[in-house]
């Protein structure tokens, strides 16, 4: 099945970036997520420019593609993933993929539904919680950690919970679906920011092995580590995305 699906990406590729990167290039090609990545993407062009280059931000809608993309040579770098996915990537597709900066973390939280506040939790209260196995395991223990070990869990892709929050008591959201689904005021409570999840589920800037030490990779590190950056992030999102570089 990898073999097959990984056949039919490679097909698509060229439609979607035509040409690959020219090392030599002054231009650095990125590919990202919408929301945050590509937003924050934005913030670093000044400093890039004024490093001698330019950034062509990328946008991709899925977490198949972007990493296809780099390793191919379609892209200098991409952000939209943390470190276990992307790990879990290399081994089941062959590729070559590193990361060289942990960028920001994007926190699960607990959301009201039809109830407004943690104290009105209820044993078996209706919770929706993501299906997938990683998002599912974080979803538990953040519930458990605040005493609701009880409820009764409902798995739902995680990317559909924020449409289905009328539905249930509370729901556990991964940052960048509240983002984009525009609930992030009906947070009551997220992971710790200094929790081992945290530094886990850092979203990175990921490479192709070879190219950690590039002027591209070096460039746009520092361009993510400047303090315009952590001021955007915090000012932008809130508590729903976690600077960390």
């Amino acid at each position: 099945m990898h073999k097959t699906l990984k056949f039919l990406i490679l097909a698509c590729l060229p439609v979607i970036t035509l040409a690959g990167c020219n090392k030599n290039s002054k231009t650095i090609v990125v590919g990202a997520s919408s929301t945050p990545h590509a937003l924050i993407l934005e913030q670093t062009k000044g400093y890039i420019e004024k490093e001698g280059y330019k950034l062509d931000i990328k946008v991709f809608n899925d977490y198949v593609l972007p990493n296809y993309a780099l390793e191919n040579g379609e892209l200098d770098a991409n952000y939209f993933q943390h470190k276990p996915y992307l790990n879990e990537f290399n081994a089941s597709n062959g590729t070559h993929l590193v990361s060289v900066l942990d960028v920001h973390f994007e926190p699960m939280g607990i959301y009201s539904g039809n109830k407004k506040s943690l104290d009105a939790y209820a044993a078996n209260d209706k919770v929706l919680v993501p299906s997938d196995k990683s998002n599912y395991d974080r979803a538990v223990e953040l519930l458990k950690v605040n005493g609701m070990q009880t409820a009764n869990l409902v798995q739902v892709e995680a990317q559909n919970i924020p449409l289905m929050l009328s539905d249930c008591a509370y729901a556990v959201i991964n940052g960048n679906y509240a983002l984009s689904a525009g609930v992030v005021n009906r947070c009551l409570i997220t992971e710790d920011k200094n929790s081992d999840i945290a530094k886990t589920m850092a979203n990175v800037i990921a490479v192709k092995n070879g190219n950690q030490e590039s002027k591209k990779t070096s460039v746009l590190v520092e361009a993510l580590k400047q303090e315009n950056i952590k001021t955007y992030i915090e000012n932008k999102f809130g508590g729903s995305v976690i600077y960390m570089a």
